[in-house]
């Protein structure tokens, strides 16, 4: 997850009381949801086993937007101790490191395989990055996997207009995917994909 290693470097120099990019969320709503995900992982990498995955890469992405009240009211509800982004991220690395990218690990959509899983947190963290008041750049790998988990997305309801997504730039589509931006006339009746 070198993503997380980047916002990590990134959060101490953040005014937590700057309004972010997402509408009602300052900067310490972004940071209280990303400051969770690493504390999840490390829960979620406890249920590893080989059982078959019920949920995929695609689905998982799609679905975030039934869980956004919940996100919402957790963001909200954080504390200072709740922000501790670079200490999470340092607890869960160690076993996230040896863990079987293959397994199956429980979440809150349910069963997914751990690397489809881990490519959905790539994403959150490229994405909130952004949404940052100043905004994080993203590793420029972290940047490709998250545009090409949404490419996917799009290809499951759209092909045909894959060229038009991919003919935009990595930023303009990340932006675009998940309703930061107003998409192209020919991305309008599928985008956003994700929020």
């Amino acid at each position: 997850m070198c993503q997380w290693r980047v916002l990590a470097q990134a959060v101490p120099a953040l005014d937590l009381e700057l309004s972010s990019r997402l509408d009602g969320w300052r900067n310490r709503e972004v940071l209280a949801h990303l400051s969770l995900q690493p504390r999840l992982l490390g829960r979620f990498l406890e249920t590893a086993s080989t059982e078959a995955a019920q949920i995929t890469l695609v689905a998982n992405l799609a679905g975030t937007s039934a869980f956004a009240d919940t996100i919402d009211r957790t963001a909200r509800l954080a504390t200072d101790r709740d922000l501790n982004f670079a200490a999470n991220v340092e607890r869960v690395i160690p076993s996230l490191e040896d863990a079987d990218l293959a397994t199956t690990v429980v979440t809150m959509q349910g069963p997914i395989v751990l690397h489809d899983y881990i490519v959905t947190r790539c994403v959150e963290a490229v994405v909130h990055g952004r949404d940052f008041t100043d905004a994080v750049e993203p590793d420029t790998g972290a940047q490709a996997v998250a545009c090409n988990a949404l490419y996917d997305v799009l290809a499951t309801s759209h092909p045909e207009l894959l060229a038009e997504a991919r003919s935009l730039l990595p930023a303009t589509w990340l932006s675009v995917a998940t309703g930061r931006e107003t998409p192209p006339r020919a991305l309008r009746s599928c985008c956003p994909l994700m929020t």
